[in-house]
């Protein structure tokens, strides 16, 4: 099981660097770009996925984030959202499988186990990483391939 949530964790920060790649060469028009029934403008969503990573870790380690982006607000960058995802990504995958799914956890007022937080952060990042590739597809650009098929075939 342990194997399992490392590999569940990697592919998600995997997939995360995959569609902020995606987009780096977006302009601003592109990024400012929205579509009906996704999170909002694409470079905010690309910043909400970035931002929700920092959260999670937060919430699971305490660590607490260098810079906290307001949405909305001005665009960070690709570089400068691709480190911290890369950085939130890792930390996530370290100690995923070394915490107790049990506890109890502090969210906004809220009381949560570790499985649940562990389980939403995944569900979020795909969840948003799907609004992505909706609005990549409405402006013309072919989304990265991020699913589980694809990762595993990398790895293996």
């Amino acid at each position: 099981m342990t194997t399992t949530l490392r590999e569940l964790f990697r592919h998600n920060r995997w997939a995360n660097e995959q569609i902020l790649e995606a987009c780096r060469d977006l302009t601003d028009e592109q990024r400012a770009t929205t579509v009906e029934g996704t999170y909002g403008e694409l470079g905010y969503t690309l910043t909400h996925i970035v931002r929700g990573e920092s959260w999670y870790l937060k919430v699971l380690t305490g660590w607490e984030p260098p810079v906290r982006w307001e949405i909305p607000g001005p665009w960070p960058g690709i570089d400068v959202l691709l480190e911290r995802s890369r950085y939130t990504g890792d930390r996530l995958t370290e100690t995923a499988s070394q915490l107790d799914p049990d506890a109890l956890l502090h969210t906004d007022g809220e009381q949560d186990t570790t499985w649940v937080v562990l389980v939403q952060a995944i569900n979020h990042a795909t969840e948003h990483r799907a609004h992505v590739a909706t609005i990549l597809t409405q402006i013309g650009i072919e989304p990265p391939p991020v699913d589980g098929w694809t990762f595993g075939a990398i790895v293996e």
